[in-house]
């Protein structure tokens, strides 16, 4: 055997080998890099096999080590196929068939080549070694292999003009060049003139560590790598709430982590690839110029559920040029804080309503006060003079009078009720609250209250009790009890059924009672209109109410969430328009929480 080609067969081999090893392990789970490995990798099996082959002197051993070296070469066209579709995105249909088609022909071929003698006839002795003769069969291995390298490099080249780089086209023409080297050099002195019989060196081999040494190259010299664009700390990506995404230049999904999966309803990240961005997140065109910091979007499930509050930011990706090659997106999810925010808003409204209702309470408690004692003492000194005055002979109407009069100042009476009872109202939401705390039976405090509230329900609605042996709740039970009192009397008036007297089904109310380690829940079901999505917003806001004129102070809900909230709970309200509606309270059955909230 020549020297010279031994030494080239063993560099070429070495060569494979260790460029295989670090194109693998830059990424060994991104497809690409795994193809790229696979094909390189095969070149060093390859050049062992010809090493092998050109140190025997048996015609037979020779033939073995050639037919073994197939393993090697006989894969690549579809290997080569896939990879470049790899990086065009375009795996999908219509390649797939094709691909399936393609790796099925290579299990045939390798049939061929193991049992028959269509593809190796014969091995040659030459000069430097051994060589081999081809049949007739290698020529379609061959326009295969040629053909699928063609397509591959065409796709992929055509679609790097929409979305690639600088640096990733310079990688691209290397890739380019790599590829055609094989294809230009190797395949004519490894399969052309074998197969018109006229030898050479066999340098394919050589061209494949040339191909890997340009793709190990490009890691060093851009940072990054076309075959390897999903490598972005990848276990740390995966295990990351907020979710991630590596778009093109044209804003299609290049990478995705599977937090931004989830958040879009896909069913794994790979279902975005490809995918506009636009298509995933609500909210200004994302491109690699438009720089975003926590800017707030949306989005909407694929599956169809409910659009998510997302922060986003965005930050180029620069090669080692300083040249852009796309943009990264970070999406966090903001439905926590969108609750708490609104909790923080209601909170606020709260207190500056408090202070304005405690001076305001204040200042009319008196002038109330006297007016009603006025009022009570002109009803008294009118009925005197009723019962002392002599009726006017002339004046038939006289007794209508004096009981209009009474009458009048009868409603006063209750008109300065209604009024005092609403500065009450006014104290008690303004008021820091009982400190006075014990454990209560919320069973007891229900029936109490639908027993107070009894005469309101009446012949409206009809209250279904689902129990659940809820344990004893440390609280302040009269406030609690005005939470539960001011939440029936809302699910009544929320019945339009319930203002119809003579039903001949009475609509229900259902009360029902959960719990669980940390928490106990007191759930108010009504079947009646429902809130609409604008008034929902408002619900716990003080005075707001969607009550007519004079039924309704709009404190009822204000003060309820006020109470839950110095105990350390929370008021969850779902509703459906046209359906009804459904209140949690969600009480602690620790009063830890709601010492440190009144502290």
């Amino acid at each position: 055997m020549n020297q010279t080609y031994e030494t080239l067969l063993l560099v070429a081999c070495i060569g494979c080998a260790v460029s295989a090893t670090s194109i693998f392990t830059r990424d060994p789970d991104e497809p690409t890099n795994r193809f790229a490995a696979a094909i390189v990798g095969g070149g060093a099996w390859w050049a062992l096999c010809e090493i092998m082959w050109n140190r025997s002197d048996d015609p037979a051993t020779v033939m073995i080590w050639v037919k073994l070296s197939a393993l090697g070469w006989i894969a690549v066209g579809p290997l080569g196929l896939q990879m470049l579709l790899e990086m065009a995105g375009r795996t999908r249909e219509p390649f797939r068939p094709l691909l399936t088609a393609l790796y099925g022909s290579v299990l045939v071929f390798t049939a061929v080549d193991w049992w028959t003698p269509w593809i190796h006839v014969r091995v040659v002795e030459t000069s430097w070694g051994w060589s081999y003769q081809l049949g007739p069969t290698y020529l379609a291995f061959y326009v295969m292999t040629v053909t699928s390298l063609l397509v591959g490099l065409s796709v992929m080249g055509h679609d790097m003009k929409s979305w690639a780089s600088r640096g990733e086209r310079a990688q691209g023409r290397g890739l380019f060049i790599g590829i055609m080297i094989p294809i230009v050099i190797g395949s004519v002195t490894d399969g052309v003139l074998p197969l018109l019989d006229i030898h050479v060196w066999h340098l394919c081999t050589t061209t494949l560590a040339l191909l890997g040494a340009i793709v190990a190259w490009t890691f060093h010299r851009y940072g990054y790598s076309l075959l390897a664009p999903g490598l972005f700390a990848k276990e740390i990506l995966e295990t990351l709430p907020d979710g991630v995404a590596l778009l093109h230049l044209d804003g299609r999904i290049r990478r995705a982590n599977p937090a931004i999966a989830d958040m879009a309803g896909a069913s794994d990240s790979s279902d975005l690839f490809g995918r506009p961005i636009s298509d995933v997140i609500e909210g200004p065109v994302l491109g690699p110029g438009e720089i975003h910091h926590e800017v707030e979007m949306r989005i909407t499930p694929q599956n169809g559920g409910a659009a998510m509050p997302v922060a986003v930011t965005t930050r180029i990706l620069r090669d080692h040029f300083n040249e852009s090659t796309g943009l990264v997106v970070v999406c966090r999810d903001l439905r926590e804080l969108v609750s708490l925010r609104q909790r923080v808003l209601i909170g606020g409204r709260m207190a500056a309503v408090g202070q304005l209702a405690a001076g305001v309470a204040h200042e009319l408690n008196n002038p109330m006060a006297y007016v009603r004692s006025n009022i009570t003492l002109l009803l008294k000194h009118w009925e005197h003079l009723r019962r002392n005055t002599v009726p006017i002979a002339d004046t038939p109407d006289s007794d209508e009078l004096w009981d209009e009069g009474i009458d009048l100042i009868t409603e006063s009476i209750e008109g300065i009720e209604r009024a005092t009872s609403i500065v009450r109202d006014i104290k008690t939401f303004s008021h820091s609250g009982s400190r006075d705390r014990e454990f209560a039976d919320l069973e007891r405090l229900l029936d109490a209250t639908v027993r107070i509230a009894s005469p309101h329900l009446r012949h409206r609605v009809c209250v279904e009790r689902v129990d659940s042996e809820a344990p004893m709740v440390e609280c302040a039970p009269r406030e609690i009890q005005q939470v539960f009192l001011n939440l029936l009397i809302n699910a009544v008036d929320a019945n339009p059924k319930a203002m119809q007297p003579g039903q001949p089904l009475l609509p229900s109310i259902e009360i029902e009672t959960s719990f669980d380690a940390r928490n106990v829940y007191v759930c108010f079901s009504d079947h009646g209109e429902g809130i609409t999505p604008e008034s929902l917003e408002c619900i716990f806001d003080p005075f707001f109410t969607t009550k007519p004129a004079g039924e309704g102070t709009g404190l009822g809900l204000a003060l309820s969430y006020e109470i839950v909230r110095k105990h350390g709970g929370d008021i969850r309200v779902e509703s459906q328009w046209g359906v009804g509606s459904r209140f949690t309270i969600v009480l602690p059955r620790s009063s830890t929480e709601s010492d440190t909230l009144d502290a």
